[in-house]
């Protein structure tokens, strides 16, 4: 296996996750038109949003490295309101998943949610990921709410699940 690391990330690093959003996304997300999900993308993850996430105090984000070449990247949002702790995205390159970097990704977040005091991390999946949903299954995510999620025009069904930490 070759040397990965998580890292928080920067502002240099804008334009890599914005990859690593859209070439996931276009691997994974095969029942989405492509125009809506680059919508997506500009709406939810230009530059200007980005800027606005590195500033959010409720926010962090991460990025691992493979080699020193950035192949994912993780947000965490602590929801105040809901008194959960959100692993709100967790995105690895289809050509770096399955070396265990997701599972590092968990290990990171589970260690800051305990910090800040929390017995378990949320994430919300959408229900027609089969290969994600059944690999959060399998790291013993167990979901217990739906709920509508909007990317561009296209509708689908986005599971909530949580783990016990």
């Amino acid at each position: 296996m070759k040397n990965f690391s998580i890292r928080e990330w920067s502002v240099k690093d804008f334009a890599v996750v914005r990859k690593i959003l859209l070439e996931t996304w276009l691997d994974t997300y095969t029942f989405i038109p492509e125009e809506d999900i680059r919508f997506h993308l500009e709406k939810f993850y230009s530059i200007e949003k980005l800027q606005q996430l590195s500033i959010d105090p409720n926010t962090s984000c991460f990025i691992v490295e493979l080699d020193k070449k950035p192949v994912g990247w993780m947000k965490l949002y602590d929801n105040e309101d809901q008194k959960r702790f959100y692993i709100s995205s967790l995105y690895v390159m289809p050509a770096f998943q399955g070396f265990g970097i997701g599972k590092k990704f968990l290990e990171e977040a589970k260690t800051i949610a305990r910090k800040l005091k929390y017995d378990r991390v949320w994430l919300g999946v959408m229900k027609d990921n089969f290969k994600a949903l059944n690999w959060y299954e399998r790291n013993n995510f167990h979901f217990v709410e739906e709920e509508p999620f909007q990317m561009g025009k296209t509708t689908v069904i986005h599971l909530i699940g949580y783990k016990l930490i």
